[in-house]
């Protein structure tokens, strides 16, 4: 498997090294993923906490979602305050309510 998982990195490794300059729409689509990759860990957690979709006022963590993209918004794009301000929501709520 680990050769496996090297060979598949390889072409980008050499890609890389090359130093080509992508096209300004791929240069784009490369900069969301991260984005991307951090939504796909956040979104299963927040939507079906309990491994069930649960979108009603119930879900704490929806709340906490809120809170986090309105200070992502605020912080005009810094992740690290809103996750950690998202983090201490869903904590409180958890120790108010439930």
């Amino acid at each position: 498997m680990a050769a496996v998982t090297y060979a598949t990195r390889l072409p980008l490794w050499f890609l890389a090294r090359r130093r080509v300059t992508p096209h300004p729409r791929l240069a784009r689509v490369l900069a969301q993923i991260p984005i991307a990759a951090f939504a796909a860990i956040v979104f299963p957690g927040v939507l079906q906490p309990g491994g069930s979709t649960e979108l009603e006022a119930s879900n704490l963590y929806l709340y906490a979602a809120v809170v986090t993209v309105a200070a992502a918004v605020a912080a005009r794009g810094r992740l690290l305050p809103a996750i950690v301000l998202g983090v201490g929501t869903a904590g409180l709520l958890r120790a108010v309510v439930g």
